[in-house]
């Protein structure tokens, strides 16, 4: 994805999964009948499992693994319950006495609408988008519970893309569905673990499991390259420099306006800009939209309203979009490659010096030597292992802050 900027027990499924079939082929497609909920949706607890199914010859997913995609009851920026998708992949082997332990995974962007969900394991190119270096997590003993958000999936609307609150409670119910799989014992700890949007949406959801998923034992979180700054993205949208930021500014500003109330299309585009986002953001699953933009001679100050970036109801929910605001009561990990020209290096380091050290979150915040916004995943995944073992065995939580720069430097 992207922002660029210096960006328990198992129990009985629902009684609606047993109509699932038992197994499926790893290739499908948002209009499949396992992706259309019932209609109307039946009244359930966030969390709550209505159907899953299990599926085989997934690539990238090691033999032995078990696969399950799952649909499942999460809750909407208004507090609708919604119907949203995702998969879990569990280790082969039998759990360990206590339950495997979870890892919350959040993906980074892969589109704005429904065909762009993870969980359908179609090719990107490079096979299915899993969680990077998956069987090296899967070798540690954790079973991936993973969210494909609102909108991406299910149908429903424009994905709420790099919206927090949606974010983190698509990923905190994945994790609670993934609790009620039928053959799945899992434990009570859960690490929420996300890369680039994916960074957004885990810290989003660290900052709301208290209050919003109590029942979830988190004992921590790791972000890889996080997106952050959203109000950044939002002042500079509509000025000249925004024009290196259109593939990620133009659909933030789209899904708010399609999902804010109070955020009507003219706040933020123009008639042109309008017309140019309704039509490109859920073209497809790439992201084209500054080749689009460039053939039809569309900048940022053709595309947003002149007052955008200074309108106090659209910097109000870009602030409310910035995480950091509220203190994570559990220990963080952040890492950030230092050849990362997506998420530039100064972004993530000024989210931790003056957000997260600042409020009283214990981080220990890893620069990654010479790591891309794609590799630092798999060269930072030894550390974020040994992290998230020591997080299990109740080790001490290292932090960077007070450090100069609130960084110390991983070179793998």
């Amino acid at each position: 994805m992207v922002v660029g900027l210096a960006g328990c027990a198992s129990s009985s499924a629902s009684p609606t999964s047993a109509a699932a079939p038992a197994v499926s082929s790893a290739s499908s497609s948002p209009s499949a009948p396992f992706y259309s909920p019932p209609s109307p949706l039946p009244a359930a607890a966030p969390g709550t499992l209505i159907r899953s199914v299990r599926v085989t010859g997934v690539p990238g997913v090691p033999g032995g693994a078990t696969v399950w995609r799952i649909l499942y009851h999460s809750t909407t920026v208004y507090g609708a319950d919604v119907a949203e998708s995702g998969y879990v992949i569990a280790p082969a082997g039998p759990a360990p006495a206590g339950g495997f332990p979870v890892i919350a995974w959040a993906h980074g962007t892969s589109g704005f609408d429904a065909p762009c969900g993870p969980s359908l394991f179609t090719d990107t190119g490079g096979g299915p988008y899993l969680l990077p270096s998956l069987d090296r997590y899967l070798r540690a003993g954790y079973v991936v519970a993973a969210a494909d958000y609102q909108g991406l999936g299910v149908r429903n609307g424009v994905h709420p893309y790099l919206l927090g609150v949606s974010e983190g409670r698509s990923v905190l119910d994945a994790t609670r569905a993934a609790t009620h799989l039928t053959g799945l014992r899992t434990g009570p700890d859960v690490i929420v673990y996300g890369h680039s949007q994916g960074g957004h949406a885990a810290l989003f959801a660290a900052e709301l499991a208290p209050t919003y998923a109590p029942d979830l034992h988190v004992v921590g979180v790791v972000a890889a390259a996080p997106a952050t700054g959203m109000s950044t993205l939002i002042a500079v949208a509509a000025t000249p420099i925004g024009a290196q930021f259109l593939p990620y500014s133009v659909p933030t500003a789209w899904s708010w306006t399609q999902t804010y109330d109070d955020l009507p299309v003219s706040t933020l585009f123009t008639p042109a800009g309008a017309a140019f986002a309704s039509e490109q953001v859920t073209r497809d699953c790439g992201n084209q939209l500054a080749d689009a933009a460039t053939a039809r001679h569309l900048g940022p100050l053709q595309l947003f309203t002149a007052g955008a970036g200074t309108d106090p109801v659209v910097m109000a929910h870009a602030r409310a979009n910035d995480p950091g605001d509220v203190r994570t009561g559990v220990p963080m990990l952040v890492v950030q490659g230092t050849a990362d020209d997506t998420v530039p290096p100064a972004l993530t380091d000024t989210y931790v010096a003056t957000k997260a050290c600042p409020i009283g979150d214990t981080v220990q915040y890893l620069h990654v030597t010479g790591a891309t916004h794609e590799t630092v995943v798999f060269r930072a995944a030894p550390t974020i292992v040994s992290w998230m073992h020591a997080r299990l065995t109740g080790g001490p939580a290292p932090t960077t802050c007070g450090r100069p720069g609130d960084v110390a430097t991983l070179t793998p």
